[in-house]
């Protein structure tokens, strides 16, 4: 009896339930889909009377996934994507690459992306468009249909594949201005006298870990700015608000306008890898795989260490004397 219900769960239904649960609304999932809103209610009391078990809770004002409503979200989001890649690929059968790529990054890495990465792919293969889409949280690819997402630091989501494809860091900087009314601090402990902008704390102060060759040095700074992001880091910097740390991939900007200026070069932060993670299957669309072997192929390019060559301030203020 469980067989024959289990032959029954059709993919129409699976795709109105991960859509209801991506949304947490029927009425949402109804107008995406196109479908009355009685037809996605009727699909979900239906699945889980197949499964015997509740899968939603839902009131009049909001709808909640219950622990086996995630259970089933979690293997109904593989298969849905399993058949869309089967159909997908019989499109394809052409060899072109070609269709959206829905591509997830954080906000320090979306420049770099758009300026440097994507482009060239994107003159390889013209029939296929990119999506970018930046977010400080790291977004679930399974719930939200993103293809693949470029992510810094250690991943926690074991469900993903994760291939490193290089690191980065991070380095200080302050405005010209900053620096001629407060002085250019020559050591990391000289950082205690000094303004300093931090990011994704909401204290008064904060520690900071800065490594040369075999030094390491841990200094508690001030505050009197504290932000969520490198960008709007970057940003009080360029106004002379204090000193920041910001990622080596996010100084292009500010090395071609002279806004911001590199001190004691030798130091920097630690090091953290950079990953390319994606949905573990073997039926991906043609243009997944096909960024995933670009990317892969030009994995040197997000080796962002403190001597790459977006930190050379060959012509700024500093070196030049005119600070």
């Amino acid at each position: 009896m469980i067989v024959r219900d289990l032959e029954t769960i059709d993919f129409r239904t699976l795709s109105i339930f991960v859509t209801t649960c991506r949304l947490l609304s029927l009425t949402q999932c109804a107008e995406e889909l196109g479908l009355p809103k009685s037809t996605v209610s009727k699909a979900i009391s239906k699945l889980e009377e197949q499964l015997q078990a509740k899968l939603l809770e839902r009131s009049t004002r909001k709808i909640e996934i219950t622990d086996a409503g995630r259970v089933t979200l979690r293997r109904a989001s593989l298969l849905v994507e399993e058949f869309k890649s089967l159909r997908e690929d019989v499109r394809e059968i052409e060899q072109q690459v070609q269709g959206l790529l829905r591509v997830s990054a954080p906000p320090a890495m979306g420049s770099y992306l758009a300026q440097y990465i994507f482009p060239p792919f994107l003159q390889q293969w013209p029939k296929a468009q990119i999506s970018l889409e930046l977010s400080n949280t790291f977004d679930d690819l399974f719930i939200q249909g993103i293809d693949l997402a470029i992510r810094v630091g250690q991943i926690a989501d074991d469900r993903l594949v994760a291939k490193e494809i290089g690191y980065t860091t991070q380095v200080l900087v302050a405005s010209p201005d900053y620096l001629r009314e407060y002085g250019i601090p020559e050591s990391p402990q000289e950082l205690r006298q000094h303004n300093c902008i931090t990011a994704g704390t909401a204290t008064e102060s904060a520690f900071w870990t800065l490594v040369s060759e075999n030094k390491t040095e841990s200094i508690e700074v001030r505050s009197n700015f504290h932000c969520g992001n490198p960008e709007t880091a970057i940003r009080a910097a360029a106004g002379g608000v204090g000193i920041a740390q910001i990622p080596v991939n996010s100084m292009i900007c500010e090395l071609e306008k002279q806004e911001l200026i590199r001190i004691f070069p030798e130091w920097h932060a630690i090091f953290m890898p950079i990953y390319v993670v994606y949905r573990p299957g073997v039926n991906k669309p043609k243009r997944v795989s096909a960024l995933l072997e670009y990317l892969n192929e030009i994995k040197g390019r997000f080796e962002f260490g403190p001597d790459h060559q977006l930190c050379q301030y060959e012509t700024c203020p500093l070196t030049t004397g005119n600070l």
